[in-house]
């Protein structure tokens, strides 16, 4: 983030006011700032009140003049719009669309669902965040969250009925949500023989399969650990507190936003204590007041503790 920013302690201020403040001071439009948390994926709503985040408070800027190179220029109308005012690049699938049409589209699809992919609004083919990240004329702030975001959304996935084929992109289902080994129709039906990977981490399927974690994924588990602020909780005798946990069950990412420490993951079910990391048998028997910090997660490809 190019800014962090540590507002002023006036009672009843809000997001929007923080906004309002940074605009007038750097000379930039109100809609090119925004406040977000780049280890949650936030973007602060207005109405949100400045005493209940974390500070210092992270700030992009956006580009308020998104151009386009003479040689990605089209003739089609916007997608989404049906505008030809507004000049207009053709995307890797063949339509058009306008730079801030792209970018809109990119942020409402990564900030309202779990997902890594935008696509297509025509054909649903998926765009690559390099492709969106040129063709959007997006600035370096944005780049960095957005592409962050991507990271989360898809370590946080869960309970997807699809997944991804690592070897030519198309979204395969599986039937049996125990099954690992994913069979690729289409890769399967263009090289005449049978093209099956891991629903887990994505690698070739073989016979005696054993599922490690890549050197890129776990670079991006570590730092989701080990870069995330410390807070007090309550009734926890010793204060700070990892802000991000992985499930001691089923290494499920999570992110501690509010209320007491005892927890229950959403993709297994387990409740454990998020400060001391014990798993729960009766949540009324966990004692706060005993309990003990438990420090941050090291994450390995042979596995977590």
């Amino acid at each position: 983030m190019s800014l962090k920013f540590i507002p002023s302690l006036q009672t009843g201020l809000k997001i929007i006011d923080v906004r309002k403040q940074l605009a007038k001071r750097f000379g930039v439009n109100f809609p090119d700032i925004e406040c977000v948390c780049l280890e949650k994926g936030i973007i602060y709503p207005n109405e949100r009140p400045v005493a209940d985040i974390l500070k210092p408070i992270q700030v992009t800027v956006g580009n308020p003049d998104r151009k386009i190179l003479t040689n990605l220029a089209a003739t089609e109308p916007d997608m989404f719009t049906e505008d030809v005012s507004e000049p207009r690049l053709k995307m890797s699938c063949g339509h058009a669309i306008t730079p801030d049409s792209l970018f809109g589209h990119m942020k409402k699809t990564l900030m309202s669902q779990d997902i890594q992919g935008v696509r297509c609004k025509n054909c649903r083919a998926e765009w690559s965040m390099q492709e969106i990240i040129k063709k959007a004329d997006m600035t370096k702030d944005e780049r960095i969250f957005f592409e962050y975001k991507v990271s989360l959304n898809m370590m946080n996935q869960e309970d997807a009925d699809s997944s991804e084929c690592p070897f030519c992109g198309t979204y395969c289902q599986r039937q049996n949500q125990n099954e690992l080994h994913i069979r690729c129709t289409t890769c399967t039906r263009r090289t005449k023989k049978v093209v099956e990977f891991c629903w887990n981490c994505k690698r070739p399927w073989t016979r005696n399969h054993k599922c490690t974690n890549t050197k890129h994924e776990l670079e991006q588990i570590r730092r989701f650990l080990n870069e995330a602020p410390l807070k007090d909780m309550a009734y926890v005798n010793n204060r700070k507190v990892p802000s991000n946990r992985l499930c001691p069950g089923c290494g499920y990412l999570i992110v501690h936003d509010k209320d007491c420490q005892e927890m229950e993951c959403k993709k297994c079910k387990l409740f454990f204590c998020f400060s001391c990391l014990t798993v729960l048998v009766d949540v009324n028997k966990h004692s706060g007041e005993n309990c003990v910090v438990a420090p941050v997660q090291i994450c390995s490809q042979k596995g977590y503790n």
